[in-house]
């Protein structure tokens, strides 16, 4: 559904390399987005393969825009890219590689609407799955979300997933500086969690690609986070900054929004 009005959602996927992907993920959300939107898929240089099916399936998807990331080079850049474009009031976040599970949408859209203003399906709480083979990069990531969720505090057990979705007056309200690999995912869950937003967490069930060759760096990867799980620490459960401090810190306005929680 993409309809004839503004967008109520708009759709980031950051690609490199992803020709055969494209097509199925297009067709994936748009079976699944129940609300009128755009997809906006970011790349980070023309000569990218993802480049001429991108634009070839421009005159099938009106709501597709070709973004090139002009932020900084990798998956941190072309999101800040992506939702510096954004129109939606949410912004979704998934990869182009068929990993993520896109059915969960409306539900992921109504929490939104009616509860959080980041929603975050997990892959380690009761429910959620991996379906991928036991090595360091799924071990990991499930490690260090169960020490935040039991340690800091955090709602959510898989903060570095980046199947996400997002309150798009909530992205405006911080200052994001991330740019190695997909750090930026965890620096909006430390900054939301330090600012006061609703974290609501889902189970959800993440599969391993079809087709092609991830990029991901495990541990550029892993010392691009440290810095997020030092700044979730500032509103732990030991130790709780003030909030004006923390807002001073990381939001970009000077009083929190309608809705926010103070602490």
């Amino acid at each position: 559904m993409n309809g004839d009005g503004p967008p109520q959602l708009s759709v980031v996927i950051p690609v490199y390399n992803e020709p055969e992907n494209l097509p199925l993920a297009l067709a994936a959300l748009t079976k699944n987005i129940p609300v009128p939107h755009e997809i906006l898929v970011v790349y980070d240089f023309e000569g990218d393969s993802t480049v001429p099916v991108l634009r070839r399936l421009a005159g099938e998807y009106p709501q597709l825009a070709a973004v090139l990331n002009d932020v900084c080079r990798g998956p941190s850049g072309a999101l800040r890219a992506g939702f510096a474009r954004a129109r939606g009031s949410a912004v979704l976040v998934t990869m182009a590689d068929l990993c993520d599970d896109v059915a969960q949408i409306p539900h992921l859209l109504e929490l939104l609407r009616t509860k959080a203003d980041l929603v975050a399906p997990s892959r380690y709480c009761e429910g959620g799955q991996q379906m991928m083979q036991e090595s360091l990069k799924v071990k990991l990531p499930r490690l260090a979300g169960r020490l935040m969720h039991s340690i800091i505090g955090l709602p959510t057990r898989d903060p570095t997933n980046s199947f996400k979705l997002y309150s798009t007056a909530m992205l405006r309200d911080m200052r994001l500086t991330s740019v190695i690999s997909f750090s930026l995912t965890l620096e909006i869950v430390a900054k939301a969690h330090c600012l006061g937003y609703r974290i609501v967490e889902v189970p959800t069930i993440w599969r391993d690609r079809q087709h092609g060759k991830t990029n991901f760096k495990l541990w550029r990867s892993i010392w691009a986070y440290a810095p997020w799980f030092l700044v979730a620490l500032l509103r732990g459960r030991f130790l709780r900054a003030p909030a004006s401090w923390l807002r001073g810190w990381f939001g970009v306005r000077e009083t929190p929004p309608t809705g926010v929680v103070r602490s």
